[in-house]
């Protein structure tokens, strides 16, 4: 007997918004991958920033000039994603909305300013203002703030992995019935002293742009975006007339305390994910990995795919891999809400981008795309190596792809 799938009734992805330096539509950033545009400067250590970025173009939330810009970025994203769904807030009892935000560093530049103030300044003189701002949860309960959203607001932290256990998590409450909508929720916008401090730990690439699971890879490069999903049940949307945009399939997570492990924890996660969603690896059409050029994360990340998915002795590499990261720099939280869009875009458009900066693979074994391809199938795996050693893997399945 085959087991039942853990989410179910079927929990559809109805809105999509995102701000990146490639554009700020799903649609317009899929095309630039497709072009093999790139937004990471020859510098690696340079930041990929939104340029001209104006909050007020997007959204008109009261207060909005006292947030950062990681928190401005969020709230335009999710104000985006639930256009997309064709959800008036305003309209929507907040009961019935619920908020999760993935987020490890968006409120640091505030904290060290309102730290750096009491220093300077002292208690007298320091905005009072800042210190709500501060905290690590502030950026998600501002965008729960922005949209009256009362059914829960909750803020996920772990940078590489949150976003795709936020869509897990999210996919669960519905299904529970805790909020007929939820808006999944990432941004990042990269402060100096963590640049600084990246920089320091030889984490970024000092001479070239990120060279994405390759053999020559030297560090990373840090992006800035925004990203938000509306996730609901499927005959809630199709009742007000929204376009589904995928399925939220499966899940699965694992943890490893060592670089030396992650490979062996992303091939668990990716398993737990594949018996979530009642499937076997060969159902998977597309891979869209969190690789962002830093050799050892690259290496377990695609260690972990191919042991996973990867072809049998005397086999071809069977199922195409995508990244996005060489293109889009290293978004933290926000990655893997990217690497999901690109997962959506190319099941929609049945092509996927190649893997920009990739020459010489690290690891063989594995179909890295080096350019554009087909995708023959409906559900796409989506991966995450994060620094800490968390490791998350979320299938998604196309918007015609619906599920009994």
């Amino acid at each position: 007997m085959t087991a039942p799938r853990a989410v179910q009734p079927p929990v559809a992805i109805t809105g999509v918004g995102v701000l990146t330096p490639l554009g700020d539509s799903p649609g317009a950033v899929f095309a630039a991958l497709m072009e093999g545009r790139s937004a990471v400067g020859e510098g690696g250590a340079k930041l990929a920033e939104i340029r001209d970025f104006e909050a007020t173009k997007y959204a008109n939330i009261r207060g909005m000039r006292m947030y950062n810009r990681t928190t401005r970025l969020a709230i335009c994203a999710a104000k985006l994603a639930l256009s997309d769904a064709k959800i008036e807030a305003a309209s929507l009892p907040g009961e019935d909305l619920g908020v999760l935000m993935a987020s490890t560093y968006g409120n640091m530049d505030v904290l060290l300013e309102y730290d750096r103030s009491l220093v300077e300044k002292g208690v007298q003189r320091t905005n009072g203002a800042l210190m709500p701002l501060a905290i690590p949860s502030a950026p998600g309960a501002m965008v729960a703030l922005a949209f009256g959203a009362r059914a829960f607001s909750m803020t996920l932290g772990g940078t590489g992995s949150s976003f795709l256990d936020a869509i897990a998590l999210g996919a669960r409450w519905i299904t529970d019935g805790r909020a007929r909508a939820c808006v999944v929720v990432s941004a990042s916008s990269p402060s100096p002293e963590i640049v600084l401090a990246a920089s320091r730990a030889g984490i970024l690439s000092a001479t070239e742009a990120p060279r994405v699971f390759d053999r020559r890879a030297s560090g990373t490069a840090f992006g800035e975006a925004g990203v938000a999903f509306v996730l609901e049940l499927a005959e809630s949307a199709s009742s007000r007339g929204a376009e589904v945009r995928g399925h939220v399939r499966g899940y699965g997570a694992a943890f490893a305390p060592e670089p030396s492990r992650f490979g062996g924890a992303l091939e668990r996660a990716i398993r737990g994910a594949l018996r979530d969603a009642d499937m076997t690896p060969a159902e998977i059409a597309l891979v869209s990995a969190g690789a962002s050029g830093l050799p050892a994360f690259d290496r377990a990340e695609a260690m972990g795919i191919h042991a996973a998915l990867g072809a049998g002795a005397g086999e071809a590499p069977r199922v195409p891999v995508t990244a996005m990261k060489g293109a889009l720099g290293e978004t933290l939280d926000a990655g893997p809400g990217l690497q999901s869009l690109v997962a959506l875009g190319s099941l929609d458009e049945r092509r996927a981008p190649r893997i920009v900066g990739l020459t010489d693979p690290d690891v063989e074994g594995l179909h890295y795309l080096t350019q554009e391809e087909v995708v023959a199938g409906d559900s796409a795996l989506v991966t995450s190596v994060s620094w800490s050693g968390a490791c998350s893997a979320l299938i998604l399945s196309g918007g015609a792809h619906g599920r009994a």
